[in-house]
């Protein structure tokens, strides 16, 4: 299993999400998965796997949803107890201390209307039997976002800003690279790797977006109020095109349990 005890350090993380890579990465992916849900939230519950710091439960819990935020680190959980508190919608939000790999012990099959996996696959030792099992947790016409990191961007990324040539050749098929905020591995995949996740767990993929096509080679982390929100309108507008997706920092697929997935996944 990769290391996931870097999570400990969750105010790390939590500042990391205050910057323009962080806001970007979030609220570009939030938007991504809003045309997937159901406007009314009345009596639907959803799972935020690997939630952290709450940006996405928070979300969720403000259009009514009843919101479950599972994540390994306390840390994270007290964060996102704060954040949610602070959002006055911690009332809407269980928050629950486990390990994605347990999720069949800790929830019924056909539990959840709506699932968020962010950012978690990279760490799980077994993606496949993750994605497997909050299959099995959604219910008929769920929908599942799952945001990685994207192998092609992670090549891009050592090609133009980090300049080191031999690493982006490596990169081309590495299985892990090493992440800039903890200096530890991470997985990376391929869209159509994402993909095949999803389909062999019975899901029917409805949506592929990239996330942070172009901003990362910009080195403009100290952006003013009014460039932000033409970048992330860019951003948003290269995300849905497959030939910018393609290299984006990370791949969001978004995808459905229909009728007729609606029995256990074996």
């Amino acid at each position: 299993m990769l290391n996931t005890s870097r999570f400990q350090n969750a105010e790390k993380y939590a500042a990391y999400l205050k910057t323009p890579s962080g806001r970007l990465r979030s609220e570009l992916a939030w938007e991504n998965l809003c045309h997937f849900l159901p406007r009314n939230a009345s009596k639907l519950r959803a799972l935020d796997v690997g939630g952290g710091t709450g940006f996405a439960s928070v979300q969720l819990a403000r259009m009514g949803y009843e919101v479950v935020l599972l994540d390994g680190s306390e840390e994270m959980l007290r964060i996102a107890r704060e954040q949610a508190g602070a959002a006055s919608v911690a009332a809407r939000i269980s928050f629950c201390h486990g390990d994605a790999g347990r999720l069949p012990e800790l929830f019924d099959a056909g539990s959840f209307d709506i699932v968020v996996c962010h950012n978690l696959l990279e760490y799980g030792e077994n993606p496949s039997a993750i994605v497997r099992d909050i299959a099995n947790a959604l219910r008929k016409d769920a929908v599942l976002s799952v945001l990685v990191r994207n192998r092609a961007g992670e090549v891009l990324k050592d090609a133009i800003k980090s300049r080191d040539w031999k690493l982006a050749v490596a990169n081309l098929t590495a299985e892990t690279v090493v992440d800039s905020l903890y200096g530890e591995p991470v997985r990376v995949f391929a869209p159509a790797e994402v993909r095949d996740l999803l389909t062999q767990a019975s899901l029917e993929v409805v949506a592929e977006h990239g996330v942070r096509v172009f901003f990362d080679y910009l080195g403009l982390e100290n952006l003013t109020d009014e460039a932000y929100p033409q970048i992330f309108k860019l951003e948003s507008a290269l995300g849905v095109r497959p030939e910018f997706a393609a290299i984006a920092r990370y791949i969001q697929v978004i995808a459905r349990r229909s009728s007729a997935s609606s029995g256990e996944v074996k």
